[in-house]
């Protein structure tokens, strides 16, 4: 009988201990974060609400996105903006205006700007490549947060083409989930925060559909963005993705 006792206290401190997360690596920890986040293709309605001040704004969205190539085609539904489409190629991104029939493409200082007015920089909208591709980690803390058990990691890029220099993320030790996130520059300013404030099982992805954008540099300002209807792994042909598609 002691033995067997003895036995379920070890394998009870094992599992208190696997789940505080001693058996990771910061990499491993970023690596579990893509499996979550990153996909091959997807489709999905959306939404953005962008409140600054007293003033609530909301926007609806069509989305189509490719992993390879980094692609992707976003088509605004609400009637304020119908017709109006984003195309994403690699790191260069295009905007068609339906009334002018025109086609912009956005670069340079343009890519710090809010997408349609919102907290989500165009830059936010092409980072799309796996976090650990992009930055190292080190994990710095534990946290609980909103009853989540969380690693606290650290962030530091470790190429040129990243938006922010060092990222600050919350992991759900469990599902792996990033419920917190903020984003600096260079100097050490805090520059956003991203609250993830619902999260779906797809198989064994757990998936943010519902977060929130603060810029901290814009007062009393923040964007709620909305996934539903969401399709992994869909059939998406590359003349989706083209500047001639753009324009019809």
């Amino acid at each position: 009988m002691r033995k067997i006792l003895l036995f379920i206290a070890i394998v009870s401190v094992f599992t208190i201990l696997h789940a505080q997360g001693i058996n990771f690596t910061g990499l491993e920890i970023l690596e579990r974060i893509d499996d979550n986040e990153f996909y091959q293709t997807i489709e999905y309605n959306g939404s953005m609400t962008i409140y600054i001040d007293d003033q609530i704004r909301t926007k609806e969205l069509y989305t189509l996105a490719k992993s390879d190539g980094r692609k992707a085609l976003v088509e605004f539904t609400n009637p304020e903006d119908y017709g109006t489409k984003y195309l994403m190629l690699e790191d260069e991104l295009w905007i068609y205006f339906p009334s002018e029939e025109e086609v912009v493409k956005i670069s340079g200082h343009m890519l710090k700007e809010g997408m349609m007015g919102s907290d989500f920089s165009y830059e936010d909208a092409l980072e799309s490549d796996k976090i650990s591709e992009k930055y190292n980690v080190e994990i710095t803390d534990q946290d609980t947060l909103n009853s989540h058990l969380c690693w606290v990691i650290t962030l530091n890029a470790k190429v040129k083409d990243v938006p922010y220099y060092s990222k600050k993320m919350w992991i759900d030790k469990v599902t792996f989930t990033v419920w917190k996130e903020k984003m600096y520059a260079k100097s050490g300013k805090l520059l956003k925060e991203m609250n993830v404030l619902e999260v779906k099982q797809y198989g064994g992805r757990y998936f943010p559909v519902k977060s929130e954008m603060v810029n901290k540099l814009r007062k009393n300002s923040k964007t709620e963005f909305v996934m539903k209807d969401i399709s992994f792994d869909v059939d998406l042909p590359d003349g989706i993705f083209s500047l001639r598609n753009l324009q019809h």
